[in-house]
């Protein structure tokens, strides 16, 4: 993955289970939907970050490599990560160092849009992919960036859904684009999935004056999420994944309450309070002094 200057010392733009944040959500449920594909597989985890995806498709594969362009990434993912089923590898995707025709799926997540070759990168997966091997590969999408202006100065490059798709065609016999967005809601649910579903939406401002739209369902489709084919036969396990985000927002929470909380403790005005009432706080407890009398 792509690297990025921070405090003059090079860090890789990953992300890490200790930062709790949507994109930690997002990266999860991406490996849950390739989970569906791994089971009794030999699988590669291309581009493997901290080493979490991995790990948890060691649960259904019947062996994962995880490879990554870092070094102190791989070994800190040997020591955290130890099971006989799981090899990490300090490595290139340019250059795998892998036979061919070795993988039965390659998963390969957050990746191709920091590389500036990505038909140099699907040569190599196609190498080392069985002639019945599929890739699963994520790529954020141009056209949300493009409409909301925003450039990522991480990425190489970013595509369009069509160019996204053209580009997997040129080395896979079938391409099955599929969609990613967050999405944050409450539902109130009945167990008879026949019943009709409405969608709804609001936000601060207009709560006040009292409005809630009734909108149509629509996924923002914010990241693809490919299946890509090396034959005609196309797996039956694709399914949609809904990753529920309780606690992932829980614990977004509260480290924001803690964070803020902590900084007020190091404030100067916190400190000088301290300093002041410590005194009076004292003498209080050492005397069992009442603050409020009773009446």
């Amino acid at each position: 993955m792509e690297k990025k200057k921070k405090n003059n010392s090079y860090i890789l733009e990953r992300v890490e289970l200790s930062d709790i944040c949507i994109g930690v959500f997002e990266h999860v449920n991406r490996y849950i939907f390739a989970s569906n594909f791994v089971n009794n597989k030999i699988v590669l985890d291309a581009a493997c970050g901290t080493g979490y995806g991995s790990n948890y498709l060691c649960n259904y594969a019947t062996t994962v490599y995880g490879i990554d362009i870092d070094n102190d990434t791989i070994e800190k993912n040997k020591r955290i990560y130890n099971k006989n089923n799981l090899i990490f590898s300090c490595g290139s995707i340019y250059h795998l160092p892998y036979d061919d025709n070795m993988f039965d799926v390659i998963i390969s997540f957050e990746t191709i849009e920091h590389v500036d070759d990505g038909d140099k990168v699907l040569s190599e997966f196609k190498r080392v992919l069985k002639s019945d091997g599929i890739l699963i590969i994520s790529s954020p999408n141009k056209q949300i960036n493009f409409d909301n202006k925003t450039i990522n100065p991480f990425h190489k490059h970013e595509y369009f859904e069509n160019e996204f798709k053209e580009l997997l065609l040129g080395y896979f016999k079938n391409v099955i684009i599929n969609y990613q967005s967050n999405y944050f809601t409450n539902i109130i649910f009945n167990q008879n999935l026949n019943y009709e579903t409405e969608y709804f939406s609001t936000d601060i401002d207009n709560l006040k004056k009292g409005i809630i739209e009734k909108k149509d369902f629509c996924i923002n489709k914010e990241d693809f999420i490919a299946i890509a084919y090396s034959d005609d036969c196309i797996s039956d396990n694709i399914k949609n994944c809904i990753c529920e985000g309780n606690e992932f927002l829980k614990q977004i929470f509260n480290n924001i309450a803690d964070k803020i909380q902590n900084n007020i403790y190091q404030s100067f005005n916190y400190k000088i309070g301290y300093f002041i009432t410590y005194p009076i706080k004292f003498l209080l407890n050492l005397f069992k002094i009442k603050k409020y009398p009773d009446l």
